[in-house]
């Protein structure tokens, strides 16, 4: 096997990351595993239930610009379609004034904000509006079952009037949330047995099933939301007796329990296969009543603060073979193109997050709003870094849309692998990951991976070899802020170190490989880590998508900028500078393409400008770009650049005062668009020359040219796998894939979109 190393990828030097390890942990022998792929061997779809939905705490905290960033971002590098939140109905939603007097501001705004990240929600019809509910608890049994009903007939028909039946009737809609929890329902009195209780939610799911249907007869409604599958049986057997429509049913798993049991991914395995046995007991098939894992994590204690390995893992890389396993399991249940369950609802997206009726619960809030981590469920920080767990995600977003049979790993402890290849068949991906249940378990493996019978697209050909790496000290920013003494309020410098180590890792650099019918590779693989090798043709995308916007907020660092609420219809935040103020993007990838043009989102009382540099704050400058007044307005302005490609940083400088929500780069434009500004550019062509992605630099430092690779977008996925009736929707997700800049040479993979829903 010939290979060669692509210099324009070569990693930077990785200081060292020292660990402070909280608990003793269990060291296991060192063992060898041997994966085996044989790429000929086709056995299954790869439908991808674990982006249909993401969770989002309580409802309210989206009226907050940070968490409507936040989802964009899950959108565009995770491929995620729905966004479930816990509260719609409750008194800090402000929905409900009286019998048949509502006010939709809030509604609107969560909703708003979900459609404009190129989501839908799942609609959790929770909680009881206290001057509907019975006894004064938001968690209690309406007061009147008729002005309750005429409420959820009001709630469905403003999201109807608002998006159309079509869009709508692609929603999900749960029924209450856990009442069989006593935290979160006292049916008619707080006293009554766990089997009263469950009655009494019984007739709640009706009146609500004859309200939903009564603006759309085949809404996609279920329940019961339970903690566990066990009460499914019976909720059926009673909705087949009632005459009740139901089109899925949903419950939940947190296999770390408190926090500090072992976390043992296996179980959400037999999560799923005893809700099945419920929906057979319940006298349905799941050809007509649909399996929802709707909440899941490694602990259901990440409200914050809370001690255990399971609590920690959600911020340090420990979830990260935790994700996977449970991901490949599931999926190794695939049947043809069915999942094995429809949704799989990852709990939650960001630690902007609360459970407690308000955003005045928020832990990191209450904290002061500085905490980096605190043990919170979320797959991004509070100020919007990127936890390992979010890289897991990405690193599945890659996974193409056919399984390979693989085998030599383990289904309990230890490596294991799933593999999948492009439709065309010419790429191929193999995700691995070396977990364990208990959590705080360290020392190496040693992997090797073969791919037997390689496609003619690829066998005989220069492929290019790509290997990302969640780990310790790969795509980990809990590492980096712990080896700085864990400070409750880091400085720039720390933060820009975290930003730096928060993308998705390159392992080792890109390279190119000549193989025949047969790929080998070998590496060590350390406990709790997860690696993507991707052989193609092509290069992948492997960081910044320049061609999707970039929000302004989500920069790697700044000098003088400040994040606000943008107020823009698009919502989410926006940052605003002075001159001489700057931020910047590590690893802007152009992939094949190369960029003549900018668009910008801009709001300047008076006419400023905006410059552009290649790679550092003193690198070539990419275009000087005018920014018209708009008298404090937001407009999209269009500046002419010099041709730009490559993969590397971009510095954005502001001239003056003005303010930035996002920009996105764009191929073969001539002339600005109406409204527009040029500046002609200034000749001549620029390559980004930064590096190739690698976890962040030591401790509390900062970062230069080059950086952490991060992948926005991804490969474009099959679309959600719950195919009950649902169709495209126009704003469905960007989802794209692309090679080296022309500055290689090589042929490209196109971009292209896919709808978010098929």
């Amino acid at each position: 096997m010939k290979t060669r190393s692509l210099s324009v990828l070569t990693p930077r030097g990785l200081a060292a990351v020292a660990l402070v390890l909280l608990n003793g942990g269990g060291v296991a022998s060192a063992a060898s595993y041997t994966i085996t792929v044989d790429a000929s061997q086709q056995t299954a779809g790869n439908p991808r239930f674990w982006t249909a939905s993401v969770g989002t705490g309580t409802a309210s905290l989206t009226l907050r610009p940070d968490l409507q960033t936040h989802y964009k971002l899950a959108n565009r590098e995770l491929g995620m379609q729905r966004v479930r939140g816990h509260g719609v109905l409750s008194d800090d939603m402000g929905i409900f004034k009286g019998p048949g007097s509502y006010d939709w501001t809030n509604l609107d705004i969560y909703l708003n904000a979900i459609v404009s990240a190129g989501m839908r929600p799942l609609m959790e019809l929770d909680y009881m509006p206290t001057a509907l509910a019975l006894t004064g608890s938001s968690h209690d049994f309406p007061n009147d079952i008729n002005v309750y009903k005429q409420f959820i007939q009001d709630v469905v028909q403003h999201c109807v009037d608002k998006y159309g039946a079509d869009d709508v009737g692609q929603w999900y809609w749960e029924v209450w949330n856990e009442p069989d929890y006593a935290g979160s329902w006292n049916g008619m009195n707080a006293t009554e047995s766990l089997a009263a209780k469950m009655a009494d939610y019984y007739a709640l799911y009706d009146a609500a099933v004859d309200a939903a249907t009564a603006v759309l007869p085949n809404i996609l409604i279920g329940g019961p939301v339970a903690t566990s599958p066990s009460p499914i049986g019976a909720f059926l057997q009673h909705c087949k007796k009632a005459n009740k429509r139901v089109t899925f049913v949903s419950s939940h798993s947190y296999p770390g329990g408190d926090g500090n049991s072992p976390a043992n991914a296996t179980n959400l395995v037999s999560d799923n296969s005893a809700r099945l046995t419920q929906i057979a007991n319940g006298g349905y098939t799941t050809a007509t009543v649909r399996s929802f894992n709707t909440e899941w994590n490694s602990s259901y204690s990440g409200q914050g603060g809370k001690l255990g390995d399971a609590t920690l893992s959600m911020d340090n890389h420990w979830n990260v073979g935790f994700i996977l396993k449970g991901v490949k399991l599931l999926s190794d249940k695939n049947q043809g193109g069915m999942p094995p369950l429809d949704v799989f609802s990852y709990w939650v997206l960001s630690d902007v997050f609360d459970e407690s009726g308000g955003p005045s619960g928020s832990y990191i809030l209450d904290q002061g709003g500085t905490l980096p981590f605190g043990r919170v469920f979320g797959l991004m920080t509070f100020q919007g870094v990127r936890k390992s767990s979010f890289n897991a995600f990405k690193m599945l977003n890659y996974l193409g849309p056919q399984r390979l049979t693989s085998s030599g790993g383990t289904g309990g402890d230890g490596v294991d692998a799933m593999a999948t290849t492009s439709a065309a068949g010419d790429e191929i991906q193999i995700l691995v990951y070396n977990f364990f249940a208990t959590l705080d378990t360290t020392g190496n493996d040693d992997v090797t991976v073969t791919v037997t019978n390689l496609p003619p697209a690829l066998a005989g050909k220069e492929v290019f070899v790509t290997h990302f790496r969640v780990d310790e000290t790969h795509s980990n920013p809990y590492g980096v802020w712990v080896a700085q003494g864990s400070p409750t309020n880091p400085t720039e410098a720390q933060w820009q170190a975290m930003r730096h180590a928060q993308h998705l890792a390159l392992l080792q650099p890109v390279s190119q490989a000549t193989v025949t019918s047969t790929y080998t590779a070998s590496f060590t693989m350390p406990r709790q880590a997860g690696s993507l090798l991707v052989l193609g043709l092509n290069r992948p995308l492997i960081g910044r998508d320049a061609f999707v916007a970039i929000e302004g907020e989500d920069y790697d660092g700044q000098s003088g900028a400040v994040k606000e609420s943008s107020n823009d219809t698009t919502l989410g935040q926006s940052i605003a500078g002075d001159a001489g103020s700057y931020v910047y993007f590590e690893n802007l990838d152009f992939g094949d393409a190369s960029a003549s043009a900018v668009e910008l989102r801009v709001a300047a009382q008076s006419d400023t400008t905006l410059e552009l540099r290649a790679d550092s704050q003193t690198g070539p400058v990419i275009g000087s770009c005018p920014v018209i007044a708009t008298g404090g307005a937001w407009a999209t302005q269009t500046c002419q650049l010099t041709e730009t490609s490559g993969l590397g940083n971009l510095f954005v400088g502001f001239g003056g005062t003005l303010r930035l929500n996002w920009l996105r780069f764009q191929t073969g434009v001539g002339s600005p668009g109406a409204g527009g500004t040029s500046d002609g550019g200034t000749g001549g062509r620029i390559v980004l020359t930064g590096t190739g992605g690698s976890a962040g630099d030591g401790v509390g430092g900062s970062t230069g040219a080059g950086g952490s690779t991060g992948v926005t977008g991804g490969r474009a996925g099959p679309g959600c796998a719950c195919d009950m009736g649902n169709r495209g929707w126009p704003s469905g997700a960007l989802a794209v894939a692309g090679l080296l800049a022309a500055l290689l040479g090589v042929r490209s993979r196109k971009r292209h979109t896919t709808p978010l829903l098929k």
